[in-house]
């Protein structure tokens, strides 16, 4: 039996916060949020969830409410508002209408989470439409304290929308200095979605393994070099475990094993690894 193991190192901190998403209909939040437009559920608000990586592997996922704005659904937009950390309010760039309608946002925000961060977005800025100044936007920023602005387009969207987030982490935790920042693209989402199925199970005692939001964080940690080099010999022991089967068949079991038997093979148990690595 082979059995590969990851011996660990210090943990990457990992936060989950959530984020309000809002902006008049039309206005491009959700495209810009999801990557495509997702119909109106029956309770005023839809869920997206957004990580983010920084530094040696830190998570600072984002569960983001995206508000439906139907007056059907503004009565519970207060409750939807609690215990935000941030706000993103979308108006499109071509449409006047869209951006005036954000005092309403901001005040609905505001009088939920007295001083919250709020970053507003220009959308569909490739239309080349223009109908809201520069002058407009800037008076906005400065009346209602808000903290930044940034303006997307189609051709743009996964670069601001990293941007943005990093923005955003910036001002919720102002003392966490950031060397490297990115949000996992869909081909790395498929590639750790394989490497998971793969290691769900300890191969030992065969029980399913809890989490693994660990090996997500060290997955994701492309600025530590020992990290990357053990990511890439994970993904090509994927790639080759079709040829390995078929050349040992029942000979090899592939894994990380389980607490337990951790403690059982090697007599330590893998959390004191820590703290000591």
């Amino acid at each position: 039996m082979l059995t590969i193991v990851w011996s660990g190192c210090q943990l990457p901190k990992q936060f989950k916060l959530k984020l309000v998403l809002g902006g008049a209909k039309g206005s491009g939040k959700t495209s810009f949020i999801s990557g495509n437009y997702k119909e109106d559920t029956p309770i005023g608000v839809s869920f997206e969830s957004i990580e983010c990586y920084a530094n040696q592997g830190d998570l600072y996922k984002f569960v983001i409410w995206d508000l439906k704005d139907k007056p059907r659904f503004e009565f519970l937009f207060p409750l939807f508002c609690r215990g935000a950390c941030a706000g993103l309010l979308c108006f499109d760039i071509n449409d006047q209408q869209s951006f005036y309608d954000l005092k309403r946002w901001i005040k609905l925000l505001r009088d939920v989470v007295v001083d919250i961060p709020i970053i507003i977005i220009g959308t569909k800025l490739d239309l080349g439409k223009e109908k809201v100044s520069d002058e407009e936007i800037d008076e906005l920023l400065v009346s209602e304290n808000l903290e930044d602005v940034f303006f997307v387009s189609r051709f743009n969207l996964p670069e601001k929308r990293e941007e943005i987030f990093k923005r955003i982490v910036q001002i919720i935790d102002k003392d966490y200095y950031i060397r490297e920042f990115y949000i996992p693209n869909y081909i790395d989402d498929q590639e750790f979605k394989n490497l998971e199925h793969l290691f769900d199970h300890c191969p030992i005692c065969k029980k399913k393994n809890h989490g693994s939001g660990e090996l997500r964080n060290i997955f994701f940690n492309r600025n530590n070099p020992f990290t990357m080099r053990f990511r890439e010999s994970l993904l090509r022991l994927i790639d080759n475990i079709d040829i390995l089967n078929i050349a040992y068949p029942n000979k090899i079991s592939l894994g990380i094993p389980c607490c337990d038997c951790y403690k059982k093979i090697f007599n330590e148990n893998p959390r004191s690894l820590i703290n000591n690595p």
